[in-house]
């Protein structure tokens, strides 16, 4: 090496000159006893949340914003009716799949080779359905 100043590739070029962001979480941590009006402060500096999201439908990519006005009603989970009936038909149905499928391997007589076969075919239905998770309420807050 012929640079003395040259550095390590594993550390950094420059110091940042932004200031990273915080998630609410670690701001709320370095202050637990905070009150509401300063963790309403502290959502103004937190790690903004995006203004869009997927339709939660796993094989839609549209995109669904949160309402920009208050008082428009309870914010939109799918982007149409018909998706959300196609992801409630499908989850479903890896559910019940998931169930025959589970009760059928735990049946006397089934080989060991069977066994294995449905449950590989179990394991690809639940890995489908992670991607259908149990829809939350959204308007579940306290007042």
């Amino acid at each position: 090496m012929s640079n003395a100043t040259q550095k390590a590739p594993d550390q950094r070029h420059e110091p940042r000159e932004v200031l990273m962001t915080r998630t609410l979480n670690a701001l709320m941590a370095a202050d637990p006893g905070a009150s509401p009006a300063r963790v309403i402060e502290m959502l103004d500096v937190c790690v903004p949340l995006d203004d869009e999201y997927r339709c939660l439908n796993p094989s839609c990519a549209s995109k669904i914003a949160w309402p920009k006005d208050k008082g428009l009603g309870r914010p939109r989970l799918f982007c149409s009716k018909s998706c959300r009936q196609s992801h409630d038909r499908v989850r479903a149905r890896l559910q019940q799949e998931v169930e025959d499928l589970t009760s059928l391997r735990d049946r006397l007589g089934v080989t060991k080779r069977e066994r294995e076969q449905l449950t590989t075919a179990i394991g690809q239905r639940q890995w489908a359905l992670a991607r259908f998770a149990p829809l939350v309420a959204t308007s579940g807050t306290k007042r």
